[in-house]
């Protein structure tokens, strides 16, 4: 790469340093680098902070368009490792491979990279008409909040409740495993009781599996319609997870894949999703505001999928919340993936529904399954709100730590045992 039309200038934040590259230099500008500093006031008082910026358009030196996709995946992957070594992106050391990148549910079984057939079977033969029905009245938008509402009401005043008196009884096996595995007691009470009524001779494991709420079978029907959206709080991989499900779209399932950032608030993630968008050889859109989102949609017609990244907002932060609402109106997604970190406390991932819950939730995307070993509180979650799991991702590689949320998997890793895949 080369740097051409660099400039260097003064903006107040980062999502104006941001607009005034694009105004000056076009919508390829790059930020190249920010730094803080002090600026005006008089005799060394009263002075601001500001940043200084330098910007640029990246050149690449020799363009290859045509290039193979597995191509674009190595370089993709290669990024990944080199940014983890240098601590960047959850630092840490990196996790050495076998010579070709594992596969999961959410890669084409039968393939290996190196050998990448042009799309998937499945996903060229699913039919996209089970989509969620757009919410396009504020009445129905409304309804679907205040089910949240409603819900979490419930679930607070039963934690609240003293558990001493509890009618505990003889605890069977099963009972026993869902409480270590940390399920909550009235959640695992249910469960054990459910069993019993309707099991009609079915292994525990295999039932259990049948009743966690997922989005789809695959990943078009885990992703839920063209234009989804993400949100979430800072930290939890979110970036992440949109470019792992953009990778697998655009390079396996060959989808026309745009990917749409309103993240304007770091530098960093804009760029981060750019670079992204560069190495998978698809179309990236900044939405600075709401309002630009209209025109994007326009420009973008025929794409098959649309991913919105929206910047990760503290759940305590009511001014950028109200933000989240205005893009969802904005944008009109097909469905709406609330990203939680399954090493999250179960009462912490309650507030973040809570909050979150100001935009109508289609499912949850649940990252870091590699940084805990209990998964009881995501079970505790996806039960008492009947929200489907979408994805589950358990590492930083890019794009192969990603699952299409299934019920066997995720009984796999609560009771930490290899459990048949068929029925018995």
């Amino acid at each position: 790469m080369r740097v051409e039309q660099q400039i260097e200038y003064e903006a107040r934040s980062d999502a104006e340093a941001i607009q005034v590259a694009r105004n000056r230099l076009g919508r390829d500008a790059v930020i190249l680098s920010s730094r803080p500093v002090k600026v005006g006031g008089v005799l060394g008082m009263f002075r601001r902070n500001a940043l200084w910026v330098t910007a640029g358009i990246l050149v690449p030196e020799k363009e290859d368009y045509q290039s193979e996709s597995r191509d674009r995946m190595v370089a993709f992957q290669h990024l990944l490792e080199v940014r983890r070594a240098v601590g960047g992106n959850g630092g840490g050391p990196v996790e050495r491979r076998a010579e070709t990148m594992q596969t999961s549910a959410f890669t084409p079984r039968h393939q290996a990279v190196s050998g990448m057939s042009p799309a998937i079977a499945a996903a060229q033969a699913y039919e996209v008409n089970s989509f969620r029905r757009k919410l396009t009245e504020e009445d129905l938008v409304s309804k679907d909040v205040d089910e949240i509402k409603e819900i979490l009401a419930k679930v607070l005043t039963r934690l609240d409740k003293n558990d001493d008196d509890a009618q505990v009884g003889d605890p069977d096996d099963n009972l026993r495993k869902l409480l270590a595995a940390d399920v909550e007691r009235n959640v695992a009470v249910d469960l054990t009781e459910e069993y019993r009524r309707s099991s009609a001779g079915r292994q525990f494991e295999h039932w259990l599996a049948s009743k966690v709420p997922v989005m789809g079978s695959d990943s078009i029907g885990a992703l839920g319609g063209r234009k989804v959206l993400f949100a979430g709080p800072t930290g939890v991989g979110k970036t992440t997870s949109i470019a792992k499900i953009a990778a697998s779209q655009s390079l396996w399932a060959e989808r026309k894949v745009v990917l749409m950032t309103a993240d304007t608030y770091r530098i960093a993630a804009v760029e981060q999703l750019r670079t992204y968008a560069k190495i998978l050889g698809v179309p990236i859109e900044i939405a600075a505001d709401p309002k630009e989102i209209e025109g994007a949609l326009k420009k973008h017609r025929d794409a098959d999928l649309i991913l919105l990244d929206t910047a990760g907002r503290s759940h305590y932060d009511d001014g950028r919340l109200e933000k989240l609402r205005t893009l969802y109106e904005a944008f009109e997604p097909d469905s709406a993936h609330l990203v939680m970190a399954a090493n999250v406390k179960y009462r912490d991932m309650l507030g973040i529904i809570d909050r979150m819950g100001i935009v109508p939730l289609s499912a949850i995307l649940f990252t870091k399954l590699d940084e805990t070993s209990s998964y009881g509180t995501i079970l505790n979650v996806l039960i008492d709100f009947s929200l489907p799991a979408s994805f589950f991702t358990n590492g930083q590689n890019v794009p192969n730590d990603i699952e299409v949320a299934r019920g066997d998997y995720f009984v796999d890793l609560l009771f930490n045992n290899v459990m048949a895949k068929r029925e018995s």
